[in-house]
């Protein structure tokens, strides 16, 4: 298959690549939704690929029941698909997902990332990953959520040596702190830590 010419390519977050013709049959789609399903719809993306119906109902700020016909509707545009597990749904292709989030780089995005953060919080224990809980806060700007989970997600990550992710975990979190606060402190010792103990682990 020869390779698609860069300049039928739009190029998103400066990282993947999305060819103009995906780009252009997904927003035609969402463009057959009305306003409150479309908004529904980009809700979702910022959740991720794969989301839950209550998570989604709370993100968004609205009823079940719109949330629920516009699922129906983007599923009938084949945006999205039912997930095996009950009440959960995912777009159909990771680019699906990535094209409509774009659509979204002008917005105030923050407080749906804060909403987000505050429905995961309520389901982590029931599955939800820890990972995509610290995410979510930090994006939201929530300095509490984003200070403990993300600690959280460190240290879970460090304790089965996955550094590379500890780091940027414990990163993010002391990002949202000035250099003079505890938490500044307490997680520069614990990035430091890291990295004395991969220095010494053997080769």
């Amino acid at each position: 298959m020869p390779p698609i010419p860069r300049r039928t390519v739009a190029r998103y977050r400066g990282r993947v690549l999305i060819s103009e013709a995906v780009r252009a049959t997904v927003l035609g789609r969402i463009r057959l939704m009305d306003r409150t399903e479309r908004a529904i719809v980009m809700c979702a993306s910022v959740i991720g690929r794969r989301f839950e119906v209550a998570v989604l109902t709370e993100a968004a700020a609205c009823d079940e029941a719109p949330v629920r016909a516009a699922l129906e509707r983007a599923c009938a545009l084949q945006l999205i698909v039912a997930d095996d597990a009950p009440e959960w749904f995912a777009f159909r292709h990771a680019l699906t997902r990535d094209v409509i989030y774009a659509e979204l780089v002008n917005a105030p995005i923050r407080p749906m990332h804060r909403r987000i953060a505050r429905a995961l919080e309520r389901s982590v224990a029931a599955g939800q990953p820890l990972e995509d809980l610290a995410y979510h806060a930090w994006a939201g700007g929530d300095l509490h959520r984003a200070l403990r989970y993300n600690e959280l997600a460190g240290d879970r990550a460090a304790a089965i040596h996955a550094t590379a992710d500890a780091l940027t975990y414990y990163a993010r979190a002391r990002g949202l702190f000035p250099v003079d606060s505890d938490a500044y402190a307490r997680l520069t010792e614990k990035m430091d830590a890291l990295g004395d103990a991969e220095h010494a682990a053997p080769r």
